[in-house]
């Protein structure tokens, strides 16, 4: 009898695992991605104008300045999707650049803003003093286009990051009060 129980008890120790039962993967479904209309619109303009729009981290494209209105309004347009701005005067795309935006735990807020400072120098008052070279502040949370590292992927804390030449170029372009659209 004792042959028999300890028979059962080793088939019923030997079914049993310590490791649990493997798990089906987790298939996550991709993000939707929507065009947005103003993104999809800028795209091909720039297509027109300076032909390619597939640029490297830190590449930007202006028009030569004669090329340029000399009168008229700036609309700047921030694609957060794209990670690339494009400059308007007078409706006419004069620039467009690549950038770096905040990332989503200090993210770059989406809508319409208008430039309310600039200074061609200035330090980040939240952010170890930090150098935000021809600064042009949009919020009263210190969001701002700036000059700084463009690495290709979301980097900053909610600033757009220009490359230094064009963060210099649009710095000479705007005024204060010029609209800026931020598009997710």
């Amino acid at each position: 009898m004792k042959k028999i129980l300890i028979a059962g008890l080793v088939l019923i120790v030997a079914g049993c695992t310590t490791a649990p039962a493997p798990r089906a993967p987790i298939v996550y479904a991709p993000p939707v991605v929507i065009d947005n209309p103003l993104t999809v619109a800028a795209e091909s303009e720039a297509a027109a104008k300076f032909g390619s729009t597939a640029m490297a981290p830190g590449a930007y494209k202006i028009l030569p300045a004669a090329a340029i209105p000399k009168a008229g309004k700036i609309n700047i347009l921030v694609s957060l999707r794209n990670q690339k701005t494009y400059v308007y005067k007078s409706g006419v795309l004069v620039a467009m650049s690549t950038h770096s935006h905040g990332t989503p735990d200090h993210p770059t807020d989406p809508g319409k803003w208008t430039i309310l400072a600039k200074k061609p120098f200035h330090r980040s008052n939240k952010y170890s003093n930090a150098p935000m070279p021809f600064m042009q502040r949009l919020d009263k949370y210190g969001r701002a286009f700036h000059a700084g590292v463009v690495p290709g992927y979301p980097a900053s804390h909610g600033c757009i990051r220009l490359p230094a030449p064009m963060a210099k170029a649009l710095y000479g372009m705007t005024k204060i009060g010029d609209v800026v659209e931020i598009e997710a």
